[in-house]
């Protein structure tokens, strides 16, 4: 079963929203002017998804759009899916994203 949710996936919009990827050199979301926008991106693993399906919405962070199109291109303009590079920009921005929802109101653990 795959969570989906409208709530998170709209939090990405939020006012205090801001790019959990950070790679440095291609990150665009400086937090004052927004101007490359915030977007919910999904990271895919083996074995998390099907083809042609997003996968849970907890498996996603806060990413602006040179971020999210440096993580999404599988090794042409950025790292390949899999790679220690990509694990690590794609787990660190998760924790992050995730305390950010934690300590918004977004989630919380009962």
């Amino acid at each position: 079963m795959s969570l989906v949710s409208k709530k998170l996936r709209q939090s990405a919009g939020h006012h205090d929203a801001r790019c959990m990827v950070n790679v440095s050199g291609v990150c665009g979301d400086p937090t004052t002017s927004k101007s490359a926008g915030c977007v919910l991106a999904h990271w895919r693993f083996n074995g998390n998804t099907g083809g042609g399906q997003k996968p849970c919405d907890l498996f996603a962070s806060f990413a602006c759009v040179p971020c999210h199109n440096y993580m999404d291109s599988n090794g042409v303009r950025g790292p390949a899916r899999g790679s220690e590079e990509w694990l690590f920009y794609a787990f660190r921005s998760m924790i992050r994203t995730q305390q950010w929802w934690l300590d918004h109101g977004f989630i919380e653990v009962k």
